[in-house]
Order: C-alpha cells, then structure tokens, then sequence
C-alpha cells in the first residue's frame, strides 16, 4: 500500500514564500499538486520562486504582501483568488527579528518585531477565513520554540511568536466546528539566509548543531514536510497544537 498525499483540489497562500523556510514551504506544496501562491515584501523574489515553480511542472503566482499593512493584505488575497480560486490552505511564514538584548531594542523595533510577526499573521488570517470557512480549510503558522523556551537577545520577537501561538490555539476552538484546522509549527535553529546572522553570532553551525540530539541544524525542507502534514488530511484530527521541528532540541 503507498500513501500520497495530494493537494491537487487546494489553494495555498505562504507568506514570506520569497525566500529560508517559506521557499521551502511553497516548493513542496507545489510538488503535492496545490496551486500556490507565492506572497512575499520584495514582489521580485516572490515571482522568482514562483517562477522556479512553475518550470518545475507546479502551479504557482508569485504576489507582492506586505503583511503589516491590511490593504495591501487585502489586495493581494483579492489577487490570489482572481488568479487561482479560494484559499483553502494558509501559511502564515513571514516574520521578522532583532537581535538584540531587550534593554537594547529600541520601541520602534519593538513594533516593527509585533506589527509583522504578530499582527500581521492576524491580518492575513482575517482576510482569508471568509475563504477557509468556505472550504473547510486549514491554517499553519509558522511559530518558534523560542515562543515557549524563551530566546536570549530576541525577547520581542519570542513574545510575538508566542501571541502566534495563542491566537492559532483560539481560533482552532473558533472554527473547528466550521471544518476549519488551524495549528503552528515551532522550528529550531534552520539554515537560511535570514538566520546566518544569528548563527554567527551564537558560535556557527557545528558548534550550534552539537546542541541537537539529532546532530544538525534544521533545514526549510525539514520545516516543509511538518508544514505539509499538517495540511494534509493525515492530520484531519489534529488542531490547535503546535509541532516542534527541532532535531530534539525541544521536547515539550
């Protein structure tokens, strides 16, 4: 017996799909047969993706978001359906971060850190759950361990991530009696251009991977597998939780 899944009948937004994790997302969701949307700040790096995509054999559109901004939100899922139907699969992946002690970050960075990483995935699910109810669809948020662990030198984003967190487990009792799924991935430390900083200054990889009971740092591939499952109907049971993808560096 062979298990496939196939998201062939599905439309899937992943925001912050220009790039690191939310590439890796796109790619593989695309390779289970969705047609993707593609949603990214820098329009050119979401249409490279998508581009990437689609000469792979996938649907995809790339789609210029910027997700703090609820017009531009608005816009850009009025796009989305005009070219590729209903939403009926959302990733919330875009974020952003400083790394900084907390008595270093400035109150302007503390609400860029919030306006993105926080309100903008509210903004995002607001505007596409007229869309998810309509097709019992399924949300997954990016969130972070750090949400729940805490993170030395990025307080404000650990704070934002764990809002994520919060609002994913009460819109999960909201609507999952309208057949909508909404849970959160908590990723550790993966490879990405936007976490190279970070890395650094923390060590580098074979110092930092020697944490991980598995021995590595994780890669977006690793993040999109959880991400798929979690889209799928394997997990038609499961909402409201949140899946560390960590290597074992966090057992919660």
């Amino acid at each position: 017996m062979s298990i496939q899944i196939d998201l062939s009948s599905d439309v899937a937004v992943v925001t912050g799909g220009g790039s690191g994790i939310g590439e890796g997302i796109a790619t593989l969701l695309a390779e289970a047969g969705a047609k993707v949307a593609v949603a990214d700040l820098s329009a050119e790096a979401a249409k490279t993706v998508a581009e990437q995509i689609t000469s792979a054999g996938g649907i995809a559109i790339g789609v210029q978001l910027n997700i703090a901004d609820e017009d531009s939100v608005r816009q850009g899922l009025d796009s989305v359906r005009e070219q590729l139907g209903p939403v009926s699969v959302l990733v919330n992946n875009a974020a952003t971060w400083t790394i900084k002690k907390f008595a270093d970050t400035t109150a302007e960075e503390t609400q860029r850190i919030i306006d993105i990483t926080l309100v903008g995935t509210i903004n995002v699910m607001r505007a596409a759950l007229p869309d998810l109810l309509a097709t019992q669809g399924r949300i997954v948020n990016i969130a972070s361990d750090s949400a729940r662990t805490g993170e030395h030198s990025m307080s404000v984003y650990a704070g934002a991530k764990a809002g994520v967190v919060a609002v994913t487990k009460s819109l999960a009792q909201e609507v999952g009696r309208k057949g909508v799924r909404a849970n959160a991935v908590a990723p550790g430390t993966t490879v990405t251009p936007g976490s190279a900083a970070f890395i650094e200054q923390v060590g580098g990889v074979e110092k930092l991977a020697r944490a991980y009971p598995l021995g590595r740092l994780g890669a977006p591939a690793d993040i999109a597998g959880a991400v798929l499952f979690l889209a799928s109907p394997l997990s038609a049971w499961i909402t409201g939780q949140v899946l560390s993808v960590s290597g074992g560096y966090t057992m919660l």
